[in-house]
């Protein structure tokens, strides 16, 4: 009678932990207010406010020269993306134009 006894409070042992954390809310989300972009005038990868509209507004020269980029880990460069309409209907248009390798948004930012 006592291993019938261990199980029922092992149960509910379980079932209080289990409700313990039901109330919890997951921690806000940070919004991101800058992004990496590629200059198509000089190719260069920048660091700039995120916009909505691309290609966006080049901070220092007024210009609409920023294109979202993407980064490849193999040659460990920032490249201009399509944007998401092309990037949906173009299978590949996320990997690298040199070496092929998938990129990523995860990457050491530009200075």
């Amino acid at each position: 009678m006592s291993a019938k006894v261990n199980i029922r409070q092992a149960a509910a042992c379980l079932l209080l932990l289990a409700a313990i954390g039901c109330g919890e809310t997951a921690p806000p989300v940070a919004e991101v207010t800058q992004s990496v972009y590629v200059d198509t005038d000089t190719m260069q990868a920048i660091v700039a406010d995120t916009a909505t509209q691309t290609p966006a507004v080049h901070p220092v020269t007024g210009k609409r020269t920023l294109q979202p980029a993407l980064y490849c880990p193999k040659c460990e460069r920032w490249h201009a993306i399509p944007s998401v309409e092309q990037i949906n209907r173009k299978p590949g248009a996320t990997r690298c134009p040199k070496t092929g390798a998938e990129m990523t948004a995860d990457g050491p930012w530009p200075e």
